[in-house]
């Protein structure tokens, strides 16, 4: 890091640990008064958020899809000020404040020789979910997948978040090398995957069905799992109250080399489309998730004949 970007991350850090001190009740009182600011006044990407619930719940009514919305802001200021608390988080806190239900499913495959691949989404706080290593059993790689950020003062804060919990951060494009590195010493993982974010036009392979959209939705995680034989498990998360969140654990297969290319991906797609119906505020509406359609692909595939099918 240069000198300036040593100097916002010390700051940031700063900043966020004395907020992080203040007891949840108060924080969450921060938290409505930044709802107030961020959709009443702001109106952060509310275009896009307003789009997005319009498309993918054309069978609601106006009424229902404005208190989603409405609802949905009040989540967003609670996870920042949720993941904020994490900079002082105790584990036993962290433990009574997201639980974790179905982790003998990720015992079972880890025993059966298998390394885990944990599919999850941009849903409830998925911060928080990087607890799920205080479970990992001793011996075993856990950690998460990570897109880098652009701010190295940011990258750097958030990478010491998602580390508090004795997981490591594996960056996107050493993912390969690192699980294959890990695989040849005979170490089994749990890795955890967001998959619900949309690929850039170069890396499509497959479209889905997923919330009423006809949708371009990321394969890496499957092409890992089914290469080096990852038992796949789905995090099915639920927002309890405020600060409170439980995560059961899903078996999507323990075979994923039995699969057909793409089968698994499609399950993924539908038990996560199964979970935002269940609670739809709690999904991160504000993302662009749609901006690239199959028409705009074929003429990317048209005009670039040697990318890959």
């Amino acid at each position: 890091m240069t000198l300036t970007d040593r100097i916002i991350y010390m700051l940031l850090f700063g900043f966020a640990y004395a907020l992080s001190l203040l007891p949840f009740k108060v924080l969450f009182l921060l938290s409505d008064f930044t709802f107030v600011i961020l959709y009443h006044l702001v109106k952060y990407r509310i275009t896009i958020v307003r789009k997005n619930l319009r498309d993918s719940f054309p069978e609601k009514s106006d009424a229902e899809r404005a208190e989603i919305e409405r609802k949905f802001y009040h989540f967003f200021c609670d996870y920042i000020f949720e993941t904020i608390k994490m900079v002082s988080m105790s584990k036993t806190k962290m433990q009574r404040h997201m639980r974790f239900s179905g982790l003998e499913h990720m015992y079972q495959a880890l025993d059966e020789g298998h390394s885990v691949a944990l599919y999850l989404a941009h849903y409830c706080n998925w911060e928080w979910v990087t607890s799920i290593n205080l479970h990992v059993p001793q011996g075993v790689l856990g950690g998460q997948v990570y897109h880098v950020l652009e701010s190295k003062a940011f990258d750097t804060f958030m990478l010491q978040l998602r580390a508090r919990w004795d997981g490591i951060n594996i960056p996107r494009f050493e993912l390969l090398r690192k699980v294959v590195s890990e695989y040849r010493n005979g170490r089994r993982m749990v890795i955890g995957f967001i998959s619900d974010q949309g690929p850039e036009m170069h890396t499509i392979h497959h479209w889905t069905q997923f919330l009423n959209h006809d949708t371009a939705i990321i394969t890496g995680t499957e092409t890992v799992a089914k290469k080096f034989d990852f038992a796949c498990l789905y995090l099915d998360i639920t927002r309890i109250r405020r600060g409170y969140y439980n995560v059961d654990i899903i078996p999507l297969t323990m075979n994923s080399t039995e699969y057909k290319d793409f089968d698994i991906t499609d399950m993924y797609a539908k038990a996560l489309e199964q979970t935002i119906r269940r609670q739809p505020e709690n999904w991160l509406w504000t993302h662009n998730r749609w901006k690239r359609t199959r028409k705009q692909y074929e003429e990317y595939l048209a005009s670039h004949p040697n990318s890959n099918r």
